[in-house]
């Protein structure tokens, strides 16, 4: 059996430790703490400080090990660490918020350079917020055209999927 190990990042509340519960078919690791910083804790009460995991089956010959990172820069080195010998990584991000995006745009060009492994992006539409299509994402962050762009739901199994089985055709193109 063959185990992929997957990257999910992104900035503070993009919906990485949502997009793992609703993916893994394991009772996931998940690291919450409190927030403590008053700009964080007006978002959310709890924040990852180390990692999620899931892991998810696609088929008899196929494993998906999926890591969730911290969102906030201040956790970067667990980035660094998470990163190594990941064979993809799917930075996530919330499309109703624009204050996020050169945030985003940082994670992805740090993952860049950390990494040679294919990244996908996924683009959460998941509140009542005006939504960033893909087409004005691309523009925002000059995203290159190798690096595809996914609508997705972290709350929903079948987008969540969608976007990891998108990021395993990329890894197995890379591995041909």
């Amino acid at each position: 059996m063959k185990h992929y190990k997957i990257v999910v990042t992104g900035p503070f509340a993009a919906g990485k430790t949502t997009f793992i519960k609703t993916i893994t078919e394991i009772a996931p690791v998940i690291t919450e703490a409190p927030t403590t910083r008053e700009e964080e804790s007006s978002v959310k009460n709890s924040t990852t400080v180390a990692m999620d995991f899931g892991r998810i089956t696609v088929d008899d010959e196929s494993v998906l090990h999926i890591f969730g990172t911290p969102g906030q820069f201040r956790f970067n080195y667990m980035w660094s660490i998470l990163s190594k010998d990941a064979l993809g990584v799917v930075l996530l991000i919330d499309s109703g918020d624009k204050s996020i995006f050169e945030e985003a745009k940082d994670m992805l060009n740090f993952f860049r350079v950390k990494t040679d492994a294919p990244i996908v992006i996924a683009l959460n539409h998941f509140n009542e917020k005006e939504h960033t299509t893909k087409e004005e994402l691309c523009k925002i962050m000059m995203v290159p055209d190798s690096i595809p762009i996914i609508d997705c739901d972290a709350t929903n199994k079948e987008s969540v999927k969608n976007v990891l089985l998108k990021l395993l055709e990329l890894i197995l193109e890379n591995e041909a």
